[in-house]
């Protein structure tokens, strides 16, 4: 059966609108796109240093890098309370923005279901074979009945019949 995998529980999106650089304040290499994970931790900088409100700063420091969505969505993770710290601040229009972005919107993100797929006991042997000879030739390893073995042992751990199985398909 089945198993049921909740993804992106206790988490906030916040909608991001690049700003336009001001005139003559881009500096060269600025005009590549930062990362989710850049955009994060200078959403958390912009927060951390509202000392005025530390019940915010805190929060900040407690949040973590859940996701960074096509179109500018930051997905955050933290526990409930910092949470509602961050929507509160929002609903005051108190949450800073990342360096060169405007929040549009904050919300809540409902958990994601999951559901998981079962593997096969199953392994293929051609393809097994076919994948640790790929893998070997893109390592620059010479396949060799003993690397071959060796390389299987490593990466399909649990198989006892490797030796036999390459024994009985290798050609001198």
């Amino acid at each position: 059966m089945a198993r049921s995998v909740q993804l992106a529980p206790d988490s906030l999106a916040l909608v991001l609108c690049r700003l336009e650089p001001q005139k003559g304040t881009a500096a060269a290499g600025d005009t590549e796109e930062p990362g989710g994970s850049a955009v994060f931790r200078a959403f958390c900088r912009a927060n951390a240093r509202c000392f005025w409100n530390a019940r915010l700063a805190r929060a900040a420091s407690r949040l973590a890098f859940q996701g960074w969505l096509w179109r500018g969505v930051l997905l955050v993770h933290a526990p409930p309370a910092s949470l509602q710290v961050l929507r509160d601040a929002w609903r005051r229009r108190a949450l800073r923005p990342p360096r060169g972005f405007r929040i549009k919107a904050v919300g809540d993100v409902y958990p994601v279901q999951m559901d998981l797929l079962a593997q096969s006991q199953f392994v293929p042997l051609a393809e097994v074979l076919c994948c640790a000879v790929s893998d070997m030739n893109a390592a620059q390893i010479v396949v060799t009945q003993e690397s071959l073995l060796k390389h299987l042992v490593k990466h399909y751990p649990g198989h006892r019949v490797w030796h036999p199985i390459i024994q009985s398909f290798w050609m001198d």
